[in-house]
């Protein structure tokens, strides 16, 4: 646990000394992950997020996420899934395409009583979509594809609030996902990709809902090797079910 903080502590260190040199944005992340549950072993999970950049009106990043994920005990899953993320382009004002597959495994630790934390590991195949405008004024078309290996690493903890000494319904989340592009990338060559620390206070509705409104420091390095570091409100409802 100790060495987990540490890392976390030194990532997010490293980016608030490069804070100087970073474009700073403020967006609005509204997120729905779901576990749609086939049997004790096999289930569906499932996220949509709308990413806003600048207020709630601006366009920003539209994320829709599936995949299958097979469970052999309560600790440990392995998944295979697909993606679908618009994201709009300012400069051309519309919305590029990009695919992904991805293969996943997790691993949850123990219960502590203290806290609770999941680690997941995540490689991703990506295509994104180029678009050009025909002569001046013209109609954007789609003329090309870039591909790119991505490895991820997700660090998720909980930690109940607790009151005469028996948990309640409240929590509060951290965690640090770190993005690192692989070889033959065509997106981006920068090996850091980007950073997102999450920071979230937690209500269990019930044992399979959970809602979470936190904050959310996200660093990004881009191709051009242009920085931002997006502030982001957070909002997430978590949802566990059986079909």
């Amino acid at each position: 646990m100790k060495r987990t903080l540490f890392v976390l502590a030194f990532l997010s260190g490293i980016y608030s000394l490069q804070a100087q040199q970073l474009t700073h944005y403020y967006q609005h992340w509204y997120t729905y992950f779901g576990t749609a549950g086939i049997n004790k072993q096999w289930s569906v999970p499932f996220d949509v997020q709308f990413r806003i950049r600048d207020g709630l009106s601006d366009k920003g990043q539209i994320l829709m996420r599936a995949g299958l994920q097979y469970a052999p005990n309560a600790r440990t899953g392995y998944l295979v899934g697909y993606a679908n993320i618009p994201t709009y382009n300012a400069a051309l004002d519309a919305y590029l395409p990009e695919h992904r597959i991805y293969e996943q495994f997790i691993y949850k630790m123990g219960k502590t009583g203290v806290f609770n934390m999941t680690h997941r590991l995540r490689l991703e195949q990506r295509w994104t979509g180029q678009k050009t405008r025909t002569g001046n004024g013209g109609d954007l078309k789609l003329t090309d594809w870039r591909y790119g290996n991505r490895f991820r690493y997700f660090n998720r903890t909980l930690f109940p609030f607790k009151k005469d000494k028996q948990p309640t319904n409240f929590y509060l989340a951290f965690q640090n996902e770190l993005f690192m592009n692989l070889w033959g990338n065509e997106i981006n060559d920068k090996f850091i990709d980007q950073n997102r620390f999450l920071v979230a206070p937690g209500y269990s509705v019930k044992p399979n809902l959970k809602v979470e409104v936190g904050y959310m420091n996200h660093y990004q390095q881009f191709a051009s090797g242009d920085q931002a570091m997006n502030h982001v409100l957070h909002f997430a409802v978590i949802h566990e079910f059986m079909l």
